[in-house]
């Protein structure tokens, strides 16, 4: 395999490790140790290590390496208040796209509240025709990916929340669906010290 196809395929693999959680928040994140796990010799890790940290997928930690986020609840709240207005900012004139079929982006069913919630974020960002806002929407959606979870244990109206925003995608109502995603990332943020705290009891200590 050639170098720059091992370095994609570790930054890959490593990249859907930390995204499903595989490492508690507050892990480091060491190259010698993850490319025995990534069968890889240290350089491409370190290399998908740093293209993660600019990406915000992990941190850059004290100048001392990387490790899993931990995020704080003034963390969430901000990262919360992005994702809401990015999604507003998308649905914003929307009409349908002459390229797709309908014009619509058609939304898978999940029954499974992170990956639901996943897949209408990122259909939303498929039916933009601004590619800058289509990554930051991406970028957002992995960010929080680890967080999904958690949201639906500190709030039981959640996924009745994310049930009538797909309704709204599905049905084209974009004025209604802004509204609701204003209210569902409003509510997020004031959950966020309840997320922030099960982040915590999650963590191991910082090795």
């Amino acid at each position: 395999m050639s170098p720059g196809a091992t370095m994609e395929r570790v930054y890959l693999d490593l990249k859907a490790r930390i995204l499903s959680g595989a490492y508690p928040p507050g892990t480091r994140l060491e190259a010698a140790q993850l490319s025995k796990q990534l069968a890889s010799s240290a350089t491409p890790v370190r290399d998908a290590l740093y293209r993660l940290s600019g990406e915000r997928i992990i941190e850059s930690w004290h100048q001392e390496g990387f490790r899993q986020p931990l995020l704080s609840e003034a963390d969430l709240v901000d990262l919360y208040g992005w994702a809401g207005a990015l999604l507003s900012m998308a649905l914003k004139g929307r009409s349908p796209r002459p390229d797709l079929p309908s014009g619509l982006v058609e939304l898978a069913n999940h029954d499974n509240y992170p990956e639901a919630i996943e897949a209408l974020f990122r259909t939303i960002a498929i039916g933009s025709q601004n590619g800058e806002l289509r990554a930051s929407i991406v970028n957002c959606i992995e960010r929080s990916m680890t967080i999904r979870a958690l949201e639906a244990r500190v709030d039981a109206t959640a996924g009745d929340a994310l049930a009538a925003m797909a309704e709204d995608y599905r049905f084209g109502r974009w004025s209604a669906l802004r509204s609701k995603i204003t209210r569902f990332h409003r509510r997020r943020a004031s959950f966020a010290g309840r997320v922030a705290a099960e982040i915590r009891k999650r963590s191991d200590p910082l090795r």
